[in-house]
Parts: structure tokens; C-alpha cells; sequence
């Protein structure tokens, strides 16, 4: 089998058109298969992509008794026999597809890399930023291929650096996987999810600063330049290390107070020694609080929005699989979780906490 890219679905037409405008040069090329071609080569061992794209629903193929799922985890299984070589899975379907087929199901999570929705790619940033995601799980799966790959090499980090912002757990959830898509799974989540890595957006956010408007934005990331990733994949995955932002703050600023226990304005007051021009963030309406320092998962699921929210202020949410402690803790903001009261994965309790707070205030 070719070394792209392939897209496995079972509606040919529609899995040519996405193939073909989500390539990306020599960089990423994919092209599409059927679920039968696909379970073909996978059950003689001839299957060697660079990394699939995977519907959920097979269905409407002819022929195809298989879900995606279920062709993802015949995947795993036949490379943790070392029968098919370690390339990286990713789940990619329309979200209606999903919650038909899955539903609130977590079973099949491990399964994928990442989780990228068909109907996500509308908007106008969503095709370049899922280029480069694929782009950049390649690239960590290839570095894992390499024979005696280190942990602190992929990450570009000393040993010093990492036992200042790495965690044990992560270490030991690493070194534990004796298969390159084991390796794979923590460095793939802690680069999609925040926890000892976050974004742009949660930098910003952690900072008290509004980045679109902020003209000294620029400025302020060029001063924390240290302590952004720099180790496989970075020019895919734009990244800072959560802990060495709390450590310039206290260090380089002389904060007195931990950055997670000001508010915006004592943020935004402290950053004007090293950046001028900086606009401080406005709390959303319906996300209360003056101390952002998670987002909202709903409205990150729902509607693909970045919303800041005050833990202390927010509404706890239930994870639906376990979550390594290396991982953020999720949050709803108030307004949005009363929207949405009936989801089982919101804390009941802390609802009624916070209405009552805002009662009483």
C-alpha cells in the first residue's frame, strides 16, 4: 500500500472531494478507499498508510459489514501484533454521524489519534489547522519509529526543563507503551488538549489579555519564547509549557501572587513592564468570575467557541472516559451549562452552588 494518507468511507464521491481538498502538496497527500479495499489489504498485513482517515458509518457501501470503529480497532490490534506498521488513526465523520453511530459511547476513544468532524472544516481557519494536526501526528509517529527514541528528545526539552514542567505520570504513561501507537497516544493528547501544553487561545486567556486586539500581543509572546515547545512538530502544534508561564510570572515579574489568583486587571497591570498595548480580556456573558483560567467544553463542542471560565466561578464536568492527571480538569460556564442542565456529564451540585451564589450576590 502507498505511503499516503487514506481516507476510508463509504460514499465515494464525497470521500474523493474531501481527500482532494485537504491535501496538501508533497506534505499531505490522501486519497480515498473503500471499507472493502481497506479490509482487504488490512487482513493480508498489506496495509502501510501514513495515517487514516476514518468514517464512522460504513454502511452505505455495498457489501461492508464494518463500522469504523471496529476497522480502527482491527488496526490496533494487528499492529500490537506487528503485522501492520504503527500510523496513526484519525476519527473523521459528520458530527450527526457520530453521535448516531457513538453517541456519548467513550469505548472507541483510545482507538483514534485525533477526532476531526466533516461539517468542523467549513470555517474559514478549520481546513489549514486540520492539515496541519495530520501533518504534525505524522511527524511524532515518526519520530517514534525511530529505534530508542527518548521521551525528552521528541519533547526538545533537558532534563532539567522537563523535571520543572514534565509530570511522572506522563513519563511513566510514555515509557509503559511497548508499541509506537501506545507511545503515541499521551504525546498526541497532551498536544490537542490542555494540560503541561496549552494553545494560543489558553495563553491568552491565562494572561488576562484580549490577542486580537492587543497590538503589544506579539510582543508579549516574543518575551515568553523560552518556554514554548520547540520538540517534534512544533511548527504543527503552536504551543507553550503551562508550567514555565507560571514560572516567568513569579520569576521575571515578581509576582506575589500565583498568576491563576489575579484577576484580569492585575494580569494585564503586571504584563505592561514587558508589553505595551495590551488589551485586557472581557468575561463572555454567561461566564462568570474575573480569574479565567479553563474554557468551556460545551461550547467548544457544540459550536467550536473558545470560551474563558473562572473554575471557581464554573461548572465542573464529568469526564466520560478517565483522564490522566496531566490533563486540565473540564468546566462549563454557568449560563451555558443551565442551557444545556439535562447533560449527565455536568455536576449537579455545583450548579445549584452557583445559582445560589449569583442569587445572593
Amino acid at each position: 500500500m502507498i505511503a499516503d494518507w487514506v481516507l476510508i468511507d463509504d460514499s465515494p464521491q464525497e470521500a474523493a472531494a474531501f481527500a482532494d481538498g485537504l491535501s496538501k502538496g508533497d506534505a499531505l497527500n490522501i486519497v480515498a478507499l473503500s471499507a472493502q479495499e481497506a479490509a482487504s489489504a488490512i487482513s493480508l498485513g498489506n496495509f502501510s498508510p501514513s495515517g487514516v482517515l476514518m468514517d464512522v458509518d460504513l454502511s452505505n457501501e455495498k457489501g461492508s459489514r464494518q463500522s469504523g470503529p471496529g476497522m480502527a480497532q482491527d488496526i490496533r490490534v494487528a499492529q500490537q501484533k506487528r503485522t501492520l506498521p504503527g500510523f496513526p488513526i484519525v476519527r473523521f465523520s459528520l458530527r450527526e454521524k457520530v453521535l448516531e453511530n457513538i453517541g456519548h459511547d467513550s469505548s472507541s476513544d483510545d482507538i483514534f489519534d485525533l477526532k476531526i468532524e466533516k461539517d468542523g472544516l467549513s470555517a474559514a481557519d478549520a481546513r489549514p489547522a486540520a492539515q496541519s494536526k495530520l501533518i504534525g501526528v505524522r511527524a511524532l509517529y515518526d519520530a517514534l519509529n525511530v529505534e530508542g527514541a527518548r521521551l525528552l528528545d521528541v519533547l526538545g526539552l533537558t532534563e532539567e526543563q522537563w523535571y520543572q514542567w514534565g509530570s511522572t505520570d506522563f513519563q511513566s504513561d510514555f515509557d509503559i507503551g511497548d508499541r509506537v501507537h501506545l507511545k503515541a497516544s499521551p504525546l498526541v493528547r497532551v498536544m490537542i488538549h490542555p494540560g503541561l501544553l496549552i494553545d494560543e487561545d489558553m495563553l491568552a486567556m491565562r494572561l488576562g489579555v484580549d490577542s486580537s486586539a492587543s497590538q503589544g500581543w506579539q510582543t508579549l509572546t516574543d518575551e515568553l519564547a523560552a518556554y514554548a515547545y520547540c520538540g517534534v512538530a512544533s511548527g504543527c502544534f503552536k504551543r507553550w509549557w503551562a508550567r514555565g508561564i507560571e514560572d516567568w510570572w513569579q520569576d521575571k515579574l515578581g509576582a506575589d501572587v500565583p498568576l491563576a489568583g489575579c484577576t484580569i486587571a492585575q494580569r494585564v497591570e503586571l504584563l505592561t513592564a514587558v508589553a505595551a498595548d495590551l488589551v485586557p480580556l472581557q468575561m463572555p456573558s454567561g461566564s462568570l468570575g474575573d480569574r479565567p483560567w479553563r474554557y468551556c467544553l460545551l461550547s467548544k463542542e457544540a459550536r467550536q467557541q473558545f470560551v474563558p471560565v473562572d473554575p471557581a466561578r464554573a461548572v465542573k464536568v464529568k469526564p466520560r472516559s478517565s483522564m490522566p492527571s496531566w490533563l486540565d480538569p473540564l468546566y462549563a460556564a454557568l449560563g451555558i451549562a443551565l442551557q444545556n442542565r439535562e447533560d449527565p456529564t455536568l455536576d449537579k451540585e455545583d450548579m445549584k452552588r452557583l445559582q445560589i451564589y449569583t442569587r445572593g450576590s
